[in-house]
């Protein structure tokens, strides 16, 4: 894991709200809304990205995910990515076992003493192939 400083994006695909609790069971939305994008983009041409945002609270809140790109200028929604400093994770494998095991990563870490507070602002992963992507929590910049 690594600081990074982002600037702001904008992400268009096609969103879901949703929360942890809710796709840790069987009627979770986060797979049907891969599926429904994967479907529209069979051969993505670019980094896919899959948007955290508009918490409702923390890791137990409801929260929007949108799966898009940043050139898909015919999408369903537009969403922006904050600026500031981020947290990089890195997660190879077979997806979406990869990511899951990335989740647990970033969760395990936050829990623990000393670890940074979580911004909650957005987050975000980028794909950058089927087998390697990077997990970004946004972070709250420490107290000079």
């Amino acid at each position: 894991m690594k600081l990074q400083t982002m600037q702001a994006l904008t992400v268009h695909g096609i969103s879901v709200r949703t929360n942890n609790q809710t796709e840790s069971g069987p009627d979770g939305k986060i797979p049907l809304l891969w599926q429904r994008y994967m479907a529209a983009h069979p051969q993505p041409a670019a980094e896919i990205y899959a948007v955290y945002a508009d918490y409702a609270s923390d890791v137990n809140g409801d929260y929007t995910l949108t799966v898009g790109s940043l050139q898909d200028l015919n999408a369903e929604t537009v969403t922006g990515v904050a600026a500031g400093d981020y947290l990089a994770f890195e997660v190879h494998g077979s997806m979406p076992e990869a990511i899951i095991r990335g989740w647990q990563t970033v969760w395990a870490y936050f829990s623990e003493p000393g670890a940074p507070q979580r911004a909650y602002r957005t987050d975000l992963e980028i794909y950058h192939g089927p087998a390697s992507a990077t997990i970004l929590i946004g972070i709250v910049p420490p107290a000079p």
